[in-house]
């Protein structure tokens, strides 16, 4: 696996800590995933 991409467990693990969510608006609202 590379080690620039996230497994769904780590994803799953930080995804609430990250600012944004795909369910706002403008640019804090883009998947952080990616």
């Amino acid at each position: 696996m590379d080690r620039l991409v996230l497994s769904d467990a780590a994803w799953e693990r930080m995804a609430p800590l990250i600012i944004g969510r795909p369910d706002q608006k403008g640019s804090t609202g883009r998947d952080n995933r990616m």
